[in-house]
């Protein structure tokens, strides 16, 4: 998979290509960090953007929560801005992939979410109920930062040691 480094940040080309043409067609000057998130929302179509950074809040399948001053950042710096939305895009298509993965096998997503905190840094989280429906699980973990074009991997090899406990216990 090829990749780019925005500003010490590693996302995928494709991400980073996207991003690029986006902030190339936003209007010059100062945009407010409400801008930058709308901006976001409207790249990362059905995935709710806020400012939220709290895990386990937010409802729907696809949440992403961005720290305020990685948006004022942004709203000042074309090239962070640039970096803002291919993390973005990255985390959008990784959650749109573990959505798949987990209703290829029967088990449903009632909530999940992504924070990118100040630091620039990834969390996630996720709210699912059994194949059964008799159980809810909510999982959180930490997305490294210097590799994130293996988060759909790392998601699929987590969930893949969920599943294989999913058949003694769906509880934690």
């Amino acid at each position: 998979m090829d990749v780019a480094n925005i500003m010490g940040t590693v996302v995928t080309q494709s991400s980073y290509q996207r991003a690029r043409a986006s902030v190339a067609n936003m209007q010059s000057g100062n945009i407010n960090s409400g801008g930058v998130l709308s901006a976001i929302g409207q790249l990362t179509q059905g995935t709710s953007v806020s400012t939220n950074t709290q895990p386990f809040v937010g409802g729907g399948q696809s949440n992403i929560g961005i720290h305020p001053a990685m948006l004022r950042r942004a709203s000042n710096d074309p090239e962070e801005m640039v970096r803002l939305k291919a993390l973005a895009l990255d985390v959008h298509e990784m959650q749109t992939a573990s959505i798949r993965w987990h209703e290829a096998r029967g088990i449903t997503v009632l909530a999940m979410g992504t924070i990118i905190h100040e630091d620039g840094s990834s969390s996630g989280w996720s709210i699912t109920r059994s194949p059964d429906l008799r159980s809810e699980r909510r999982t959180q973990f930490e997305l490294p930062e210097d590799d994130r074009p293996s988060w759909v991997e790392l998601m699929r090899q987590h969930m893949e040691s969920l599943d294989e406990h999913a058949t003694r216990s769906w509880t934690i």
